[in-house]
């Protein structure tokens, strides 16, 4: 289970209670106006933190059962055996664990791909990825991986998740692995959480590149070496703060959604992942004109 950070939490309730109880003073109509916009504010913040909090556990959950559907590939595997029919037939179920889900492969314990669906990657059969890093740390490590997004051999990028499948005596004989498109998988779960309020969100992996976004233009970004950050250096100072910290806060200058003029943006994060590799999920609101 994944929380956001309580301290963050708190601080905001925090701030909640003393805009309130300012607002209980009578003042002229500037201090109102002031006091009125604080618990506004505070009132946002807290909605913020409530939404990030749910799209955590959401997406967290989501990664699991990805992750359970591999893993019972994988067991299944040491009945059936990395190819033929049967192989084929555990493929497809973990084909079906999300739309986002594009390919399902065995590989041999030579690295050698044994097994793969759909029939548009059959080709990869025969075909040796022993010298591909996450086939490399599975067999080195025997332990079920999440890579970041990662270059395939058929062309293209995607996240892997891998599992080493082991015989009925427990001996290491080779691994599954699916791939998926985190745009997808995270738009479908973003998407309806945030429908009809004024915030918006982001993930990216620590390193900065961007994987899900509402503006497309930015996906496959990376944040530390675009030149479209150039012009704001505070964007480049988060994407240096999130990659050292699990969760925080921070307000910089960035383009509106569509990128029609430069406004003054405030945003939490916190962190989703899986089997040590960490995704940042942001959720933002505009605060104002820059």
């Amino acid at each position: 289970m994944f929380f956001v950070n309580q301290k963050m939490f708190g601080a905001v309730c925090a701030l909640m209670l003393l805009a309130a109880c300012a607002c209980g003073c009578v003042g002229a109509p500037a201090r109102e106006d002031a006091c009125s916009d604080s618990l506004a504010d505070a009132v946002e913040q807290r909605e913020m933190l409530v939404l990030l909090n749910r799209l955590q556990g959401e997406i967290g959950a989501a990664l699991i059962g990805l992750d359970a559907r591999v893993e019972g590939t994988a067991q299944n595997l040491t009945a059936t055996g990395l190819e033929g029919p049967a192989a084929g037939a555990q493929l497809t179920e973990s084909l079906a664990a999300d739309p986002s889900v594009a390919t399902a492969i065995t590989i041999g314990r030579n690295g050698t791909c044994l097994a793969a669906v759909p029939e548009a990657v059959g080709s990869l059969v025969g075909e040796s990825l022993a010298d591909q890093t996450v086939v490399q740390e599975t067999f080195e490590r025997k332990v079920p991986l999440m890579t970041d997004l990662f270059p395939l051999h058929e062309g293209g990028h995607a996240v892997i998740m891998q599992h080493p499948v082991f015989s009925a005596d427990e001996r290491l004989i080779g691994a599954t692995s699916i791939t998926f498109a985190p745009y997808p998988f995270l738009k479908e779960r973003i998407e309806p959480a945030l429908h009809g309020t004024p915030y918006s969100a982001m993930v990216v992996e620590t390193g900065g590149r961007v994987l899900y976004d509402p503006d497309p233009e930015e996906i496959g970004m990376e944040t530390l070496n675009e030149s479209l950050y150039e012009e704001f250096p505070e964007i480049l100072e988060i994407a240096r703060s999130y990659a050292d910290n699990r969760s925080g806060h921070a307000t910089y200058s960035f383009y509106d959604t569509g990128f029609s003029r430069v406004v003054q943006k405030e945003a939490y994060w916190t962190t989703i992942g899986l089997h040590g590799t960490e995704w940042r999920l942001v959720i933002i609101r505009e605060i104002g004109e820059a």
